[in-house]
């Protein structure tokens, strides 16, 4: 599993995966949470594991936006994210967001 987290710049959407070999493991993709706007699970089966449950908290915690690629099957874990989103609906909400800020 990865983290993906996007950052919203001024001029665009930076998208960053956080590679499952990171050697600073769970910590380094904290700091990548902390240093992200939204986070994106990307979990095609709906499943995702410990280490991605406490992402998900982590960054819930930090009031970061998450959404999911589909349906996450733990109860308790799924009622912490924003919402469910294809790739591209996201980069649509993402730059709709940035569209909004400019104004």
């Amino acid at each position: 599993m990865e983290c993906l987290g996007h950052e919203l710049g001024e001029k665009n959407i930076a998208y960053e995966i956080s590679e499952s070999k990171d050697s600073r493991g769970i910590l380094g993709c904290l700091q990548k949470i902390d240093d992200s706007d939204v986070i994106y699970i990307v979990n095609p089966d709906g499943y995702v594991g410990r280490s991605v449950s406490v992402d998900i908290g982590y960054a819930y915690a930090k009031n970061k936006r998450i959404y999911a690629m589909s349906p996450i099957n733990d109860p308790p874990v799924a009622n912490l994210i924003s919402g469910i989103m294809t790739p591209d609906a996201l980069t649509a909400l993402l730059k709709a967001d940035l569209h909004d800020r400019k104004q």
